[in-house]
């Protein structure tokens, strides 16, 4: 089953214990959930609809455009893609802190093999996809089968990844030869709907799916809400932990070509200031829709959220800095918030 290899040490890494366990996950859909929990589940869109009438109105000639909506869902989906892949590992009680230079690692790959090297379209995608996917395995290997805590060796992956772009790019950004397809990809439209939101779309359908309605998703929960049970269980803790950080790893993959696509570049220093709002987005959307649990819309939701109050207040002219105080606020309400649902919902 588990070849008796203890993962349990990284669990330890800080903020696992917000991992909500399937019996109360379960006892939430049974209906028994507390007042507190069932308006909560509604919050946060209803923050997101009180944004969009607020900025609306304020700034009705340069918020409230269809083309400032476009730019909204187009460049935000490339986050929406890296937030789901963060909840992959966070629903088995992990974290994966690589995901952010793991995007930048795709964006460098897919440019750089066209750019540099002279290859199709396709060849480049596989090479990127190919690389972040690689990435993810080797986190999923160090923490199933070598026991190294997820937090530091996912943290110390991240550095590696940055050093390992800056040796390939000499600190250059890759911008000749950019296949057209690839342009297409970020910037194009299928009938009026900008294409990373397609994708955004298709990545949330399939994930919420595997989730909801696979065993394997069953599976990731009852690997979160306890190792030692699902291992007596009869459940393969070691596989099912490689799947959950190599499919991280795979969707860190998509963000990075569809960014790259977007940019029009490859740029060495893109990836990790994707990781915070990420995370904030991933606790946030922990406390809507399904309360207490990693969740793929609730993520989805919290990224708009998020990312439509900054653009907001930003179009009403406060300051740059603001950004982060904004999203790191966020991340700490989100976590006090998710602990509190989750005791609620026990």
């Amino acid at each position: 089953m588990s070849d008796g290899i203890d993962t349990s040490s990284s669990t330890d890494a800080p903020g696992t214990d917000d991992t909500p366990s399937e019996s109360s996950r379960f006892g939430r859909e049974r209906g028994s959930a507390p007042l507190a929990v069932r308006l909560s589940r509604i919050a946060l869109p209803v923050i997101l609809v009180g944004f969009i009438v607020f900025f609306s109105f304020a700034r009705p000639d340069r918020f409230f455009t269809v083309d400032n909506f476009k730019t909204i869902l187009a460049t935000q989906s490339v986050l929406a893609i890296l937030a789901i892949a963060t909840i992959i590992p966070l629903i088995i009680g992990e974290f994966d802190l690589s995901v952010g230079a793991n995007l930048g690692l795709a964006a460098i790959v897919v440019t750089g093999v066209a750019s540099e090297q002279g290859q199709s379209f396709t060849v480049s995608v596989i090479a990127a996809l190919g690389a972040s996917t690689a990435v993810g395995l080797i986190n999923g290997v160090l923490v199933a089968k070598v026991g190294v805590n997820a937090f530091i060796s996912t943290l110390a992956m991240s550095t590696i990844i940055a050093g390992s772009v800056l040796w390939y790019t000499g600190g250059n950004v890759f911008y000749e030869n950019i296949p057209s397809t690839l342009l297409t990809l970020g910037q194009g439209e299928i009938g009026g709907i900008p294409i990373p939101v397609l994708f955004l779309a298709g990545v949330s359908i399939v994930i919420w799916y595997m989730l909801e309605h696979v065993p394997v998703g069953r599976y990731l929960h009852a690997l979160g809400g306890s190792k030692e049970a699902a291992r007596l269980s009869g459940l393969h803790v070691v596989a099912l932990t490689l799947f959950a950080f190599t499919l991280a790893g795979f969707l860190a993959g998509i963000a990075g070509v569809l960014q790259s696509a977007t940019l029009g570049s490859g740029n060495p220093t893109v990836g990790p200031q994707f990781l915070l709002p990420a995370f904030a987005a991933a606790f946030l959307g922990a406390t809507a829709i399904t309360p207490g649990t990693y969740n793929v819309v609730g993520t989805v939701v919290a990224v708009f959220t998020l990312q439509t109050g900054i653009i907001g207040l930003q179009l009403m002219g406060v300051p740059f800095f603001v950004e982060p105080i904004f999203t790191g606020v966020a991340l700490i309400l989100a976590v006090a918030v998710t602990r509190f649902l989750r005791r609620e919902a026990l």
